[in-house]
């Protein structure tokens, strides 16, 4: 089915507002494009973002938050087909509907550069575009809180760095079947907020989970 197709087919679209902390130096530029990347893997099925940059206000009601760090706070050997490196690109914590994304990591994915100590340099562009690719698998973990991963599209386990950055996006689509449910959670949730805000309470989960992506060598 042709993407423009399927959100006609499910309906109106539907508007989610998702705070996001910058907590490192990113140039507005790959900021500006990992954003935009993400709204136009998620625009397949009729969503769209209203991102928040680090709002002033508690956002605790928003279905999701993203936080962007340089680098994993601890290394986990992951990924690396020599058993070296960790090759995490994001995290999501289901459970606290929290995505983190490492920009180092990404960086050096998209450089093919896991040898070296020096900090990777890449492009404003191609930086925001992996970046954007890694938030939107980041967000599908948790709008369809999957731990696992799919064997094909946007929710595989891995990637090449060609595939990261290539102007084709064939291997970075959600399956129609993915969509439709990431609508639904959508919905689930923002219902929920609506009972939360008349009822003055939380919103809870029932379950912690954690899924990460790595770059394939």
């Amino acid at each position: 089915m042709h993407p423009i197709v399927l959100p006609l087919l499910l309906g109106s679209t539907l508007s989610v507002e998702l705070p996001i902390y910058v907590e490192m130096e990113l140039p507005p530029r790959a900021l500006e494009r990992a954003l935009a990347e993400a709204d136009r893997l998620f625009d397949a099925g009729g969503i769209r973002f209203h991102w928040r940059l680090s709002p002033d206000e508690s956002l605790s009601s928003a279905p999701a938050s993203v936080v962007v760090l340089p680098r994993p706070e601890t290394v986990v050997i992951s990924g690396c087909s020599r058993n070296l490196h960790d090759h995490r690109l994001g995290h999501t914590d289901i459970g606290a509907r929290r995505v983190t994304l490492w920009t180092e990591q990404v960086a050096r994915a998209v450089e093919g550069s896991w040898d070296r100590k020096e900090s990777p340099r890449v492009e404003e562009d191609a930086l925001g575009i992996a970046l954007g690719r890694v938030l939107a698998h980041e967000l599908g973990h948790l709008f369809l809180r999957l731990n696992g991963h799919r064997e094909n599209g946007l929710m595989k386990p891995s990637f090449s760095h060609r595939a990261l950055v290539g102007k084709s996006d064939r291997a970075f689509r959600f399956s129609e079947e993915d969509l439709e449910r990431v609508r639904a959670a959508i919905r689930r949730l923002q219902a929920r907020k609506g009972e939360t805000q008349l009822r003055f309470g939380k919103v809870k989960f029932c379950e912690a989970s954690r899924s990460s992506l790595s770059r394939r060598r």
